[in-house]
């Protein structure tokens, strides 16, 4: 076995990896969904596109080896970190202050963001192939 085809090996590792990060990110996007919208009289606008982006990821797995599965797990990523970020920073509005619990949101941004960065790392590498 050659140290180039080794290579390969290790980053196709790491993609399946970050694959079946998705995977199991999507699941629990929706597990978490439902369980808002069962114990929380959520307004449907805001809890369908989490459905909608938990699904856009679960297909992202699904075209991984394609070129543009990555290319969809960083959009779904992006779309992730952008509403986590719009609704932590709509409740810690200095005008009103927090009356709902803010440290989770803030904990689901940085995850979001730095999956979007490992994203782009698996867009970046696709690319050199």
């Amino acid at each position: 076995m050659s140290l180039e085809s080794n290579s390969k090996q290790q980053k196709y590792a790491h993609a399946t990896g970050f694959k079946f990060y998705c995977i199991v990110s999507a699941l629990l996007i929706i597990a978490g969904e439902t369980w808002f919208v069962v114990t929380t009289d959520k307004y449907p606008p805001l809890w369908l596109d989490d459905y909608f982006i938990a699904g856009a990821l679960l297909l992202s797995s699904r075209y991984w080896s394609k070129a543009y599965g990555p290319a969809l797990a960083l959009a779904c990523w992006a779309f992730i970190a952008g509403n986590l970020y719009a609704m932590l920073f709509g409740r810690l509005e200095p005008i009103n202050p927090p009356d709902r619990p803010w440290l989770l949101l803030a904990i689901l941004v940085v995850w979001a963001t730095v999956s979007s960065v490992i994203a782009l790392y698996h867009v970046i590498q696709r690319s050199k192939l």
